[in-house]
C-alpha cells in the first residue's frame, strides 16, 4: 500500500546552506552540495527561497557571513527550514550547533540534512543527530591535535609552523627554509637601524614607500604594518608563535645587539604617558580630506605659515602610492574663517531654521524608533540568556559552552545598549536650537574657551571637508591657503 501525505497549501520554505571545507580530505564542491540539497527539497515538497554558501571557511568558527544570513532569515520568518548537505556543514563546534538548533527552535524553524536524514521529532532522531554532530566535532578536534603536534615539532626544529611568507626573506623550497631576500632583506635591516638611531616610524615608512618597497601582500607600508614586522623578530632569528619568541634555524639579518636596542626603544616608548588634555586646536577631529575622505591632523605650530591641517594618508604614504593621497595641507586660519562665515549664514537664515526644526522633529521620532528597536533586541537576548541558563540547569549544555555562549550574548547585549545610548544622544542633539547656538558662538568666538566652542560646534557640524588646491601641501604659502572648504551640518545626514 502506498502511503500518501497531505500536501500543504503553502509549501515549507527552505534555505540551502553550503560550506566547502578547507580540508582537502573533506572538500565537496558547492555545486554537488547544492544539487543534493535541491533534490532533497524536491522530494520533501519544499520551496527553495535562498541559497547561501561559505566557500573555503572552516567549520570550527561561527563567524561566517553566509551562516549568519541563514540564521537571520529563519529568525525573521523568511524561511522555515535550513537544509544542509551534511550536519557538519553548519558547524563542527558543539556549542555553536547547540545554539543554532536552539535559535531555530525558538524561531519556529528546523534544520535538516539531505544525506543524513533523521527525524528530529523523536528522541531517537535527536540522539542520532547529536551523535553525528559529536562525530564532526571529534574529527575537528582530532585534526586540531594533529596540527598542534606538527606545529610543535617544526618549532622544536627552528622552523616556522605555517607556510606564511616573511618580509625580508624568500622561501627556499629545496632546503625547506627561509633565505634572506636580496632587496627586501637589506631594506628591513636598514629599518631597524633607522629606528634605533631615533628616526620616527612614520618617516621610515614614507622612505620605504618612496623607494617602491612593498609589503608581503604588495601594498604600501603603514606605521602599524611596519611595527608588526619589526616586532615579530623574524629578522633577528626569532619565530613569534603563540605570543612567545622561539629560536629559529633561519639566518638572522639583525645582530643580537641591534635587536636588543630595538626592544629597549620600543619598551621605552610604551611608558610615554598618554596625553592628559584635549587638543588645543579648535577643529580637531572635524576636518576631513576632500580627496580621500580620511582625517586631517593638526600640527606645525613652529611653521612660519602657522598651524595647519594635513591629510594623514598623504603624510604616511605620500601622493604617489596607491594607498596614499594627493591631498596636501591647509592653514587652520583658512578653515576657521570658512567656519565663521558658515556660522554667520546659519545664524541669519530664519527660513532654514524653520526647515531644520521640522527635520529635527523627524530625527527625534527616528531616534525614538531606534531606541525601541534596540530595546526589543535587548529583551530578546535577556530571554535567550534565561533559556540558556535553563538548559544549563537541565544539564543539556556543558559549563564551558554555557560560559562562552553567555559571554557572547552579553557582549551582543552591551552593543545594543550602546546603540540605545547613542540614539538617545542623537535625539537630544536633534532638539538643539541651531540658530541660538550659532548666534552664541559668534558672540563668544573671541572669549569662549576652545573646549566650549568645540562642543558647541559639534552640535551643529558633522564634518568639515577640505579639498586642497595643490597635490602637495608643503610648498609656498599659496599652496597652503588655496583650498575649498565645505561645512557639512548635522541636519544634512
Amino acid at each position: 500500500m502506498v502511503s500518501l501525505r497531505p500536501v500543504p497549501e503553502t509549501p515549507p520554505r527552505a534555505v540551502l546552506y553550503l560550506r566547502q571545507s578547507i580540508s582537502h580530505d573533506d572538500s565537496i564542491s558547492l555545486e554537488l552540495q547544492e544539487a543534493s540539497c535541491r533534490q532533497y527539497c524536491q522530494q520533501q515538497g519544499y520551496q527553495v527561497v535562498a541559497v547561501e554558501s561559505d566557500p573555503g571557511i572552516s567549520g570550527r568558527t561561527w563567524k561566517r557571513p553566509a551562516v549568519t544570513r541563514v540564521m537571520q532569515l529563519i529568525e525573521d520568518g523568511g524561511a522555515d527550514i535550513v537544509v544542509l548537505w551534511k550536519w557538519s556543514r553548519l558547524s563542527r563546534s558543539r556549542r555553536d550547533w547547540a545554539l543554532a538548533a536552539d535559535r531555530a527552535d525558538v524561531a519556529g524553524g528546523r534544520i535538516e540534512s539531505s544525506t543524513e536524514a533523521v527525524d528530529i521529532g523523536t528522541a531517537t532522531g535527536r540522539l542520532t543527530r547529536g551523535m553525528l554532530v559529536e562525530l564532526a566535532a571529534f574529527e575537528s578536534d582530532r585534526i586540531g591535535e594533529v596540527w598542534k603536534e606538527v606545529h610543535e615539532s617544526r618549532l622544536a626544529k627552528g622552523l616556522v609552523p605555517n607556510g606564511n611568507p616573511r618580509y625580508g626573506y624568500e622561501w627556499d623550497r629545496e632546503a625547506g627554509i627561509h633565505r634572506p631576500h636580496p632587496i627586501d632583506g637589506p631594506a628591513l635591516l636598514q629599518a631597524y637601524e633607522s629606528f634605533v638611531a631615533g628616526v620616527g616610524v612614520v618617516e621610515i615608512t614614507r622612505s620605504m614607500n618612496a623607494r617602491g618597497l612593498k609589503t608581503i601582500k604588495g601594498g604600501a607600508w603603514s606605521p602599524k604594518m611596519l611595527y608588526r614586522v619589526l616586532d615579530s623578530g623574524f629578522a633577528a632569528g626569532q619565530i613569534l608563535w603563540g605570543g612567545q619568541l622561539h629560536p629559529g634555524a633561519h639566518e638572522a639579518l639583525v645582530p643580537p645587539d641591534l635587536w636588543q636596542a630595538y626592544l629597549d626603544r620600543r619598551e621605552a616608548g610604551r611608558f610615554v604617558p598618554p596625553r592628559t588634555k584635549a587638543s588645543s586646536y579648535l577643529l580637531s577631529g572635524m576636518v576631513k580630506c576632500g580627496r580621500c575622505g580620511g582625517p586631517m591632523a593638526g600640527g606645525g605650530k613652529s611653521n612660519a605659515q602657522g598651524p595647519r591641517f594635513r591629510c594623514n594618508r598623504n603624510r604616511d604614504y605620500g601622493s604617489h602610492d596607491e594607498s596614499g593621497c594627493t591631498g596636501g595641507a591647509v592653514q587652520m586660519s583658512v578653515v576657521e574663517a570658512a567656519v565663521l562665515e558658515w556660522l554667520s549664514v546659519e545664524a541669519a537664515d530664519v527660513e532654514k531654521a524653520a526647515r531644520t526644526a521640522s527635520r529635527s522633529a523627524a530625527a527625534v521620532v527616528s531616534a525614538e524608533a531606534e531606541v525601541r528597536r534596540a530595546t526589543k533586541a535587548v529583551d530578546k537576548i535577556n530571554r535567550d540568556l534565561q533559556r540558556l541558563t535553563v538548559r544549563l540547569a537541565e544539564d543539556l549544555v556543558p559549563v564551558e559552552d554555557y560560559q562562552r555562549a553567555r559571554d557572547q550574548m552579553v557582549a551582543e547585549r552591551d552593543g545594543y545598549v550602546a546603540q540605545i545610548e547613542e540614539s538617545a544622544r542623537a535625539g537630544r542633539r536633534a532638539q538643539v536650537d541651531r540658530v541660538e547656538v550659532a548666534t552664541g558662538l559668534l558672540d563668544g568666538w573671541r572669549h569662549l574657551p576652545v573646549a566650549v566652542r568645540r562642543t558647541m560646534l559639534g552640535t551643529l557640524i558633522d564634518r568639515i571637508v577640505v579639498t586642497t588646491a595643490r597635490a602637495k601641501g608643503g610648498g609656498a604659502a599659496g599652496g597652503l591657503s588655496q583650498a575649498k572648504v565645505e561645512v557639512v551640518p548635522r541636519d544634512a545626514l
